[in-house]
């Protein structure tokens, strides 16, 4: 494995079957040293990628087959991707963690992602058995972490939600300017990518389409999530499923006494290195990210209820999932953070 010599890093993609795991193989064609050499998923084992996926017709990767899981075969990757739910990869992480001491692993399900197991198992009830290696883990959002990440060998991706949410309260809560006695509150809609690539009633086009929905209003896994890497002792959190393919809107709001044009001076100063994080002067939508790794901001205030109100927007199976996993891996490698992510929006 290199950084920046020219040598090709091995990648391979366990649950590449999945619309991160086809979206991470789709960035993962404009890296420069990334040479995916191994895909895996169940369902589709024995079937070329083509079959499944004939965008990747007449891409370098048009000959690759979906193969079973096999540990020995990972004897000379470089950076593995586990695009698996959580419960699922924390038996893989560890399997593989102590055959290859080389490896890096990017696992994109939240089984690393908390700082103590314990925290973990309380929030998605699943026991966890490898806790050993959460002290060589790091929580990968790279505009929070950035100096954690190169020193371990497996990087948690972040969940959507939290990296949209996180990202848009960041700069007001290492400044002080959250005040934690009030609750804050996250009013965030994500198209449907992000229940992941499964038959489901719920999902199915007509139970969708010209609706518009909250769920987990009760409580959602990813709250604690926020809560831990915000250190905020009241938050809010309700998803919506939006009638659309992929992106996340979040609308944030906390109490402050900060005044609009300080905190808009705040973000940019707070993101004006980010490459990624782009603080915007209008309220961003989520076409504007679509297909890429950046999250907008927009930030403002409600002067009557001293409220602060943030836009944060970010493609939920880009910044959200596989590009923000592509990030992770060129930190892991010495690469630039945006290589093979310079990639903009669609945008209609």
């Amino acid at each position: 494995m290199q950084g920046t010599s020219g040598q090709s890093v091995k990648v391979a993609v366990v649950g590449a079957s999945g619309y991160t795991g086809a979206e991470l193989l789709r960035l993962l064609l404009h890296h420069p040293f990334a040479e995916v050499v191994y895909i895996t998923s169940r369902q589709f084992e024995g079937k070329k990628l083509t079959e499944v996926f004939p965008h990747f017709l007449k891409s370098k990767y048009e000959n690759l087959v979906f193969e079973e899981y096999n540990p020995d075969r990972f004897s000379d990757i470089d950076v593995a991707f586990l695009c698996l739910p959580h419960g699922a990869s924390f038996p893989i992480v560890k399997e593989l963690y102590y055959r290859n001491p080389n490896l890096k692993i990017v696992d994109f399900s939240a089984d690393f992602r908390f700082k103590s197991p314990e925290n973990y198992e309380r929030t998605y009830r699943v026991e966890h058995t490898a806790k050993d290696l959460f002290l060589d883990s790091a929580y990968g959002l790279p505009e929070i972490n950035r100096s954690e990440i190169p020193k371990k060998r497996i990087v948690a991706n972040p969940g959507c939600y939290p990296t949209s949410i996180i990202l848009g309260l960041y700069p007001a809560r290492i400044k002080g300017l959250i005040d934690t006695s009030f609750p804050v509150i996250a009013d965030s809609k994500s198209g449907v990518t992000g229940a992941g690539r499964k038959a489901n009633l719920n999902l199915l086009f007509c139970e969708v389409n010209e609706s518009f929905k909250a769920y987990s209003v009760e409580g959602h896994r990813h709250a604690p999530e926020v809560k831990e890497k915000l250190e905020l002792p009241l938050f809010r959190f309700t998803p919506h499923l939006v009638p659309m393919n992929r992106g996340i809107l979040s609308t944030i709001y906390f109490k402050t006494d900060a005044e609009r044009e300080e905190l808009q001076e705040i973000y940019k100063e707070v993101y004006k290195n980010e490459y990624f994080v782009r603080v915007r002067s209008t309220p961003p939508k989520t076409s504007d990210v679509s297909g890429t790794n950046f999250c907008d901001i927009y930030v403002t205030k409600d002067e009557s209820n001293e409220l602060a109100v943030v836009v944060s927007v970010i493609d939920n199976i880009g910044k959200g999932a596989s590009g923000q996993a592509v990030q992770n891996m060129n930190l892991l490698i010495g690469a630039p953070e945006n290589t093979g992510l310079t990639l903009f929006s669609n945008w209609i």
